[in-house]
Formats: structure tokens, C-alpha cells, sequence
């Protein structure tokens, strides 16, 4: 994943807390393609990489708040 600029993990950081309902989607929408992995019959390289960059984008919503209170 590309870094973000300062400004950006703020934003998101903020936007985490006033609305914690975005990750609690995130986070289910990652279990959701997570769980249908196994089953996927079309493409799975393109499943393969769909859960991979949720889980980015998961893991970058709920560390965001700490990484911005470090800078």
C-alpha cells in the first residue's frame, strides 16, 4: 500500500472515530469476502486479491487513530 500523506491519516483517523460504523463495514465486508474465498469458481486469483487489500485498508482504519495521535 502506498503511504499516505500526514494529512490523510488524520482524516481517516478522525472520520474512524466520529463514525466507527465505517469500520465495523469494512471489517464485515472483509469477512464477508473472506468467507466466500474457499467457494470462488471464477477468478480466485482476482478474490485472492480483493481480500488481500482489504485487509490493507482494514488494518490501516483501525490503526489509523494511533498513528495519528503518535505524530
Amino acid at each position: 500500500m502506498i503511504k499516505p500523506d500526514e494529512e490523510v491519516v488524520r482524516a481517516i483517523a478522525a472520520s474512524v472515530r466520529q463514525y466507527p460504523v465505517i469500520q465495523e463495514w469494512m471489517t464485515s465486508w472483509r469477512n464477508h469476502e473472506l468467507n466466500n474465498l474457499p467457494n470462488s469458481t471464477h477468478n480466485t486469483a482476482l478474490a485472492q486479491g480483493r481480500c488481500q487489500v482489504l485487509n490493507e485498508i482494514q488494518r490501516f482504519f483501525s490503526d489509523a487513530p494511533s498513528i495519528s495521535a503518535k505524530s
